[in-house]
């Protein structure tokens, strides 16, 4: 914003007022902290000692394969 109300002082002068006019343009330090988001997880354990057995319907073997062997790209 601050650019482009340069600009459109810099158009809407004359030459003559170009020579005379001075615009000092100074930076700006901001000193501070950037703050992140802090996140605490709290996981209950579970009992691992379980009597299930997984059973996969479909092997994924062949589709492993197959992707080792085409060309990465």
């Amino acid at each position: 914003m601050i650019g482009s109300l340069l600009l459109a002082a810099a158009l809407l002068a004359s030459p003559a007022d170009a020579q005379t006019r001075r615009f000092v343009i100074e930076e700006e330090v901001i000193t501070g902290k950037i703050r992140k988001p802090e996140v605490t997880l709290f996981i209950a354990r579970q009992n691992l000692d379980t009597d299930y057995k997984l059973e996969l319907r479909k092997s994924f073997v062949p589709r492993v394969v197959k992707s080792v062997q085409k060309k990465p790209f």
